[in-house]
């Protein structure tokens, strides 16, 4: 998305320089410029979900976990007004074959259309086709990188707004293009500086309206502190977006109360200057192999009333189905029930009391 500062200046009597994207079975956009009382706080409550790191492959058992979370959603009381996706949608366009990305999209839109709500993408770093050193297509195809999962979607920005019975929603695109060798693309964690000048316009737009935004790769992640490994850095390559800072500035200038984050498979929640830093469970759970990252397969479900916001991480019932060579899931998977075996055990002698001598 190419939306530089004077770009915006030129364009923000329309739609407030927000592009709303209608993704099926979502209602049409409004082109109109927003009405005092759409910039207003609303009274009105309503939910919605977010629903990050599908991982949709046709290995595992995936389209049937995937399925019976599309099933939970849907079945919620009360319901909620869309869904919100944190990215990571299918397995994987970095490093597996171009035939195995395209069924894996066709598996994700397919089972996506059973999902009662409209919903909204956002970009994840496996979402891009390529743009890694284990890419397994040439630079030259013509839907290389991000092109195709948003064709296939009809999606047309990868990052954009939008507004909901008196919110502002931003979504954001943390798949940063770095030039490689040969012609060939790296993927950074990272918004740039073209994407944080439009976010500040973005929201400076919205005005007082309350305000939420999505992002894939985490602002905040404590991998390190969850693991207790005093050799693990807080600003991790992997996990937190390389321009964390400069993104967090802007949210907390424009009193943005929530980031919806994905990407660690791992729930955690943060506060810091006004904005609380919400990563999801992942909707696999760990890829779909169980659940030894920590958190089990599930979503979270974000409560808005007049300009207010809560939230609550669900789960829905799955079991892992892997097959017999997938060695490290197993060996993972059995390192996690042997501690919680060992927490049971320790629970029960502590509560016994020390023995008196």
């Amino acid at each position: 998305m190419s939306v530089t500062r004077r770009h915006f200046l030129t364009t923000a009597a329309a739609a407030s320089a927000t592009a709303f994207l209608p993704v099926r079975p979502a209602p049409a956009a409004d082109s109109s410029p927003p009405s005092p009382e759409s910039q207003a706080p609303s009274s009105a409550s309503f939910s919605f979900i977010h629903l990050t790191d599908q991982h949709i492959t046709a290995r595992r058992h995936a389209p049937e976990g995937y399925a019976k979370c599309i099933a939970a959603i849907n079945a919620l009381s009360p319901a909620p007004d869309f869904v919100l996706m944190g990215g990571d949608m299918v397995f994987d366009g970095c490093y597996t074959a171009k035939d195995d990305y395209t069924n894996q999209i066709r598996l994700f839109k397919e089972i996506t259309r059973g999902l009662k709500y409209p919903w909204h993408p956002c970009l994840g770093n496996h979402d891009v086709l390529g743009w890694g050193p284990r890419e397994k297509v040439a630079p030259t195809d013509p839907v290389y990188g991000k092109k195709m999962i948003m064709d296939a979607l009809e999606w047309h920005e990868p990052y954009y707004s939008f507004d909901h019975k008196g919110w502002h929603f931003t979504v954001l695109d943390s798949a940063y293009p770095k030039k490689g060798a040969n012609g060939a693309i790296i993927q950074e964690p990272r918004l740039g500086p073209e994407q944080l000048e439009w976010l500040g316009y973005d929201l400076g737009a919205a005005g007082d309206r309350p305000k939420i935004a999505v992002v894939h790769v985490a602002a905040f992640c404590n991998v390190g502190q969850i693991s207790g490994n005093p050799k693990h850095l807080a600003m991790d390559g992997n996990m937190v977006i390389w321009d964390t800072h400069e993104l967090r500035t802007i949210l907390e200038r424009h009193n943005v109360k929530l980031l919806l984050q994905g990407h660690s498979h791992r729930v955690e929640d943060t506060f810091w200057n006004g904005t609380w830093y919400v990563t999801s469970p992942a909707a696999s759970g760990a890829w779909w192999g169980g659940n030894w990252t920590g958190s089990d397969p599930g979503y979270t479900v974000v409560r808005c009333e007049g300009d207010k916001v809560t939230w609550s991480h669900e789960s829905y019932p799955w079991e892992a189905h892997l097959e017999a060579k997938e060695a490290v899931e197993r060996k993972r998977i059995a390192e996690q029930q042997a501690k919680r075996a060992e927490q049971k055990r320790l629970l029960a002698l502590e509560r016994a009391g020390r023995k008196q001598s």
